[in-house]
This record gives C-alpha cells, structure tokens and sequence, in this order.
C-alpha cells in the first residue's frame, strides 16, 4: 500500500500518539487486571474467613467471565457510538465500585455474585480499547503499542504481588480484614482513572489538539487505505456474518489456550507458590513479582523480534510451546522452589508475549463494526477460558491437594493454542509482518 503523505510525516504522528495513548491506556489496563485478579492473593485469608472451599473460590473466580461474555459485544457497539472518551470512563466508574464493594460480602455465594457483577461491568474494556487502537494506528505499528499496552498484564501481577501482600498484613485499619482491604485500596484507583481517562482521551485523531493538520490528515488518510485494502481483500462483513466468520472462530480456538493458562497463573499463582514452601504472605508477594517482572521485560523485546522475522502466527505458536514446555518442567522439578519458579517465570514471559502478537490479527480481516463485534466476540468467548482455568485449577487443588498440578493442564491447553496457531501460520492470507 502506497500513500500520499510524506513517510516523516507518518512516523511524527505515530511518535506522537504512542507516548501520549499507549502508556496512558496501559495504566488503566493495569488498574483493570489488578482488580480483576487480585482475588488470588485476597484467597490467602478470605476462604478461611468465609469458609469458602477451593472448588468454591475457582468457580467464584471464574464466572467472572460468564458476565463479561454476556455484555462485552453490545458494549464494544456502544462505545462505538458514544465514543472511547466516554464510555471507556463509564466502565471505569462501574468496575471501580463493585471491585470496593466486593469487600463486604459475606459467604461464598455473594462472592460468586460479585465476581459476576464485576464482569459485567468491566465488559467492553479490553476490547474498546482494542477498538480505540484500530482508530489510531495503521498495521505496522499496531503489535508495537499493543505490547506496550499488554506490557501491563504481568506489570500488573507484579506490583500488585507485594502491595496485596503488604495490605493483607493491614489487619484491623478502619476495623477490617486484610482481604476486605485489598479490594477497597485496589479499587479506588479505577474511579480516580476515569476522571482521567474523560479529560485525557480524545476520540480519534480529528479531536487530537496535540497533532498538526499534516499528521491527523496522514493518521486518517492511512487508516482510510488501509480499511479499503483490507475490504478489496476479504469483502466487508455484516454483523451477522461475523459471528458465523471461520477465520474468527480459528482465532477464538487459539485465543482459548491464551487465556486459560493467563487467568490459571493470574489467580492462582500465589497458592502455588505458597504450596512450595511455608513463606509469609509477605514473602509470597515478592516471589510472585518475579516472574511477572521477567514476562514484562521480556515482551517488548520479543515484539520487535516476532514483527522482524513476520508470521505472525507462526510466532505466536511458538511462544505458547515455549509456555506449555517450561510450565511442565515446573511440574517436574516442584520439590526444589528455586528452579520451579525460574520455569515457571519462563512460562509466564513467552505466555504474556503472545497477547499482542494475537491482537494484531483481527483487524487484518476485520473493518468498522464488524471489527468492534468482532473483537469483542473474540475476546468474550476465549475468555471462557478465564471461567475453565480457575474453576479448573481450584479443583485439580482441592482433589490433589496442591495447586501446583494445574500447572499441567494450563501446559496442555496452551499446547493446544500452538497447534491452531501452528496451522494457521501456513495459510498465506494469515501471514502478516
């Protein structure tokens, strides 16, 4: 594709938004996988509290992802209409007070019915903001700021890590429980946020006061091209004829074992480690962060590597071997901690390195709604995946007696993913660069 702007032009425009949206979306992204996760390390002392068993607290944890499938297209569609600016805010002010009132429930049913709630009102997130790039950067820049934005998923699971440690040893601040806090001191920042995110984002490029006519024309003008190329290519799709799209159906198959081994160790990797040996739940915190911090330094580097060599899929495919091979060596040496965690920190990073390397594949097929159904159709049926591995991993804990068996079947399901990514890199229409 040729355009008809100047290339400096281009790469003035595209510095420009990436420092000033990919950060910023990053942050809230963190923010929201804090309070979406942070139920692992409230696990610590709540289940004992309130009683709840591990298949319990599994299910509770997953079914999360049950509200999120239910309302995450109409809120992709939605956004669409009313705009990111807005409505990525209201999502914002929602998650943010059932994530605070989370906090007062009182037996494993109401918890069950606010991990719900919770993902009901966080639905449409991920995917807007998905949504939210497709309006700002052309193809070949799209893995960049997704993988500085993905770059907060593990970021995420390592700050929080020795944060909730330390909250859960706040015992008795306000008259609550350590559990009762993490929620409330790891909510409130997402209704700070989105005061933020209502003054801070602009819709698209035309409402950018930071950019000169020259770069919001080369902006939407690339984008233009790119949509046109994209429809002469795959024709434009219905909403309907999206639902029913192979190509979709092929990524939601791959984006399953992506998922199910993410939300596994997300939730559940404290248990793990607290199963190798009888550490604090300060102590916990900090091992946690290890292997989180490794997968975020990892990833950028990864990107650039995985963008240089193309087929994209096909490197997709091999960051999930790379993620089922080390987290079954973790099984394998469990009994010496040392080198379990060095595994298992290996099978994080090339786990976490395939989010933007998928995300970047939709809109290769996908244009307008059909990119915001789309999108978030993807996202919410391959998050059923978020309900199976904790639910999963939960009873593998509560029938063995430790955790660190699930790590198995996390190895198995993004094994899985491989395979479908494996497949798909061999078609030439899935090959991109």
């Amino acid at each position: 594709m040729t355009t008809t702007y100047a290339p400096t032009v281009g790469q003035r425009a595209m510095r420009k938004a990436m420092w000033r949206l990919g950060p910023f979306l990053g942050l809230l992204y963190l923010i929201a996988y804090i309070d979406r996760n942070n139920a692992g390390f409230a696990k610590l002392e709540m289940t004992q509290a309130l009683n709840i068993t591990e298949s319990a607290f599994g299910l509770a944890a997953g079914i999360f992802f049950i509200g999120y499938l239910i309302f995450e297209v109409p809120s992709n569609l939605l956004l669409q209409r009313f705009g990111a600016r807005k409505w990525i805010a209201r999502i914002m002010v929602s998650w943010g007070i059932v994530a605070i009132l989370t906090a007062f429930v009182a037996d494993a049913t109401q918890f069950t019915v606010a991990r719900f709630i919770l993902g009901v009102a966080e639905a449409g997130f991920f995917p807007g903001v998905l949504l939210y790039i497709t309006f700002w950067f052309p193809q070949q820049y799209r893995t960049t700021v997704l993988a500085i934005f993905a770059v907060s998923n593990p970021l995420a699971n390592a700050i929080s890590a020795p944060i909730s440690g330390w909250i859960l040893e706040l015992h008795g601040m306000w008259g609550l429980e350590g559990w009762q806090l993490v929620f409330i001191l790891e909510g409130i920042p997402a209704l700070l946020l989105a005061v933020v995110t209502y003054r801070w984002l602009p819709d698209r490029p035309q409402d950018a006061k930071w950019l000169d006519d020259d770069e919001r024309d080369w902006i939407t003008g690339t984008l233009a091209e790119e949509e046109a190329a994209t429809e002469r290519r795959h024709g434009r799709l219905s909403l309907g004829e999206v639902f029913r799209n192979g190509k979709l159906w092929s990524l939601i198959f791959l984006f399953f074992g992506v998922v199910f081994g993410a939300y596994g160790l997300g939730l559940w990797l404290p248990t793990i480690v607290k199963s190798m040996g009888d550490y604090s739940t300060g102590v916990v915190g900090l091992l946690v962060m290890i292997p989180n911090l490794f997968a975020a330094m990892v990833m950028l580097p990864w990107e650039r590597f995985a963008r240089k060599r193309g087929n994209i899929p096909r490197q997709a495919g091999i960051t999930l071997t790379v993620t089922a091979l080390a987290l079954l060596t973790a099984v394998l040496v469990r009994d010496t901690p040392v080198l379990a965690l060095i595994a298992i920190s290996i099978g994080m990073a090339a786990l976490f390195s395939t989010t933007p390397l998928f995300w970047s594949l939709p809109p290769t097929f996908l244009t307008g709604t059909a990119a915001a159904a789309g999108l978030a159709f993807i996202n919410s049926v391959g998050n059923l995946a978020g309900f199976a591995g904790p639910y999963a991993i939960g009873w593998i804990s509560e029938t063995t007696g430790t955790a660190v068996w699930g790590l198995l079947v996390v190895s198995a399901l993004t094994l899985g993913g491989a395979t479908v990514a494996f497949t798909l890199s061999r078609r030439k229409d899935w090959t991109t660069s």
